[in-house]
């Protein structure tokens, strides 16, 4: 039997910030729409108006519409993805702090090949929520949308898990290629990942 699926979400998240910095052109080269025409404000307006440009879901530009998403816009998201997924017999368990599993609807791992499995999970994602949780996760961790590399740093440093001389620069360079002078799975680099201002997760 495969092994139960799982995902990080926090790891996408954070290689995934970058993209949805100042918003960029559409493929056709014309301007992405704009956050105050939008009605949206504050520092993540403009990764929200991206997020409503590039979504093909109704159901999630209601919830993104404001700017804001919700305790309860999350669950309503994922509580989308579980009964799509359902339709697939397959079951997905959100963990607090970030990631996912997916399994049959028993419990146990999908009983179908991965590419299956994870084509019928994209497909609900994007009925769904192929940005909510995105959102809520990136502005929970930084809501002031401080720069990434030198939140990173400051909380890996605090860590223990590179020296004084280890700059942004140097994270910058290393997250290109993935190469850290650090074990990236160890605990303390994950908890720096998912939550470097300490702002909801123990360290």
């Amino acid at each position: 039997m495969r092994p139960t699926v799982t995902a990080a979400a926090a790891t996408a998240a954070a290689v995934l910030v970058a993209l949805v910095g100042c918003a960029s052109p559409q493929p056709d080269g014309t301007p992405r729409p704009d956050a105050a025409a939008l009605g949206l404000s504050g520092p993540w307006a403009d990764a929200f108006a991206e997020a409503l440009d590039e979504s093909e879901s109704d159901v999630e530009k209601a919830i993104l519409a404001d700017g804001v998403v919700t305790s309860t816009e999350l669950e309503q998201a994922h509580d989308g993805v579980r009964g799509c997924l359902a339709d697939s017999g397959l079951a997905v368990d959100y963990f607090p702090d970030g990631g996912f599993e997916l399994t049959d609807l028993d419990g146990d791992a999908p009983d179908m090949p991965f590419e299956r499995s994870d084509a019928a999970l994209r497909a609900c994602e994007t009925r769904f929520d192929s940005w909510v949780t995105f959102l809520f996760e990136q502005v929970r961790r930084n809501p002031e949308r401080l720069d990434e590399g030198t939140i990173q740093v400051r909380c890996l440093a605090d860590a223990g898990l590179v020296d004084p001389s280890y700059g942004r620069d140097d994270w910058e360079a290393d997250d290109e290629t993935g190469a850290f002078p650090f074990d990236t799975q160890a605990e303390a680099a994950q908890s720096c990942l998912r939550d470097p201002l300490g702002l909801w997760s123990e360290r």
